[in-house]
């Protein structure tokens, strides 16, 4: 496993595409997998489009008093700063799994290609 996503799950499961006996065995695979997975970055774009609307808070506003400055830096640099850590590493994970499912769905199409009339529904 690289990073926050775990690859050895992807090459797993192109390994079974790749290894499938029928087109209905095909299709159960790609079925579950790709469910799974479209649901999994559904919730995770989810949440980074919500951090995202935090992460104009990371600047702040220009004030003459100096207690506000410092009680808004601190809050920036305190608590919205590693909150929206966060944010980046979602980000990341949606670059990778996006990329991840788009190989899947290559390889299930290459998979189907070897059966006799295989159609593949791509969920």
């Amino acid at each position: 496993m690289s990073g926050p996503l775990n690859t050895d799950y992807f090459s797993q499961l192109t390994a079974q595409i790749n290894s499938v006996n029928s087109c209905s065995e095909l299709q159960a695979i790609a079925t579950a997998a790709l469910t799974a997975l479209n649901s999994q970055l559904t919730i995770i774009t989810a949440a980074e489009a919500e951090l995202a609307a935090l992460q104009v808070l990371l600047t702040p506003p220009s004030a003459n008093l100096t207690e506000i400055v410092t009680w808004i830096t601190s809050l920036i640099s305190d608590y919205l700063g590693p909150q929206l850590a966060a944010y980046a590493k979602l980000t990341a994970q949606v670059a990778a799994l996006t990329a991840q499912i788009a190989a899947l769905t290559s390889a299930i199409t290459s998979a189907a290609a070897r059966f006799e009339s295989c159609t593949i529904s791509i969920p």
